[in-house]
């Protein structure tokens, strides 16, 4: 029910609102100009819009919210405690093993937001649902700046995180993924920036 409702929303933005406010808009033309009631249209054009928008992204973040509290509600699939427990000489194998449980709830999800989403609110749902669990990687390591014991363990975890889903839009949505689609949001960058800072310096020290 929440995938159809945000689905018309999203449509009413991009297909019918344009149509509903061009008819509109004609028949606008046709009334006289009383108190500036022209304008007084344009407005509320406006102000619904808004509404719209707002409705559309506070559902689709709701969505999404819930999908990273299903993942925090289980300690085998909480990142942040996966984080904690990665021990510093652990190999990538080791720590995907780990992840192994969070990466099935993961892609599970995604399959699942997939079945109620069209193309272009799945896409943007999936890289909120990303970018919020990647979060998670960042605040990480953001505690740990002066301490960087589990920098090299946060590496992996960022990119097995990435590699999900990554992979799962890709089989799901193949082709029809545009390379902007596929960009890495906002808080896996600001992450391998602080890893990237991490490695610069050990290797000059």
């Amino acid at each position: 029910q929440l995938g159809t409702f945000v689905n018309t929303i999203k449509r009413i933005l991009d297909v019918l609102h344009r149509r509903v406010e061009d008819i509109l808009r004609q028949w606008a033309s046709c009334l006289p100009v009383v108190e500036d009631k022209k304008s007084l249209f344009g407005e509320q054009m406006n102000v619904i819009t808004v509404l719209l928008r707002t409705k559309y992204r506070n559902y689709m973040q709701a969505a999404v919210d819930k999908l990273v509290s299903n993942t925090q509600s289980n300690k085998s699939t909480r990142l942040k405690r996966i984080l904690e427990e990665i021990k510093e000489n652990e190999r990538e194998v080791e720590v995907r093993e780990r992840m192994k449980m969070l990466c099935s709830q993961i892609t599970d999800s995604i399959s699942n937001l997939h079945d109620v989403f069209t193309s272009q609110i799945f896409v943007a749902s999936c890289r909120l649902f990303w970018d919020r669990m990647a979060q998670v990687v960042l605040k990480f390591l953001e505690g740990r700046k002066e301490n960087e014991v589990g920098y090299k363990g946060s590496y992996y975890a960022l990119g097995i995180v990435e590699d999900t889903f990554a992979s799962e839009m890709q089989r799901l949505q193949g082709n029809s993924l545009q390379e902007k689609d596929m960009e890495a949001p906002r808080s896996v960058i600001e992450a391998r920036s602080i890893l990237s800072r991490d490695t610069t310096t050990n290797h000059s020290s």
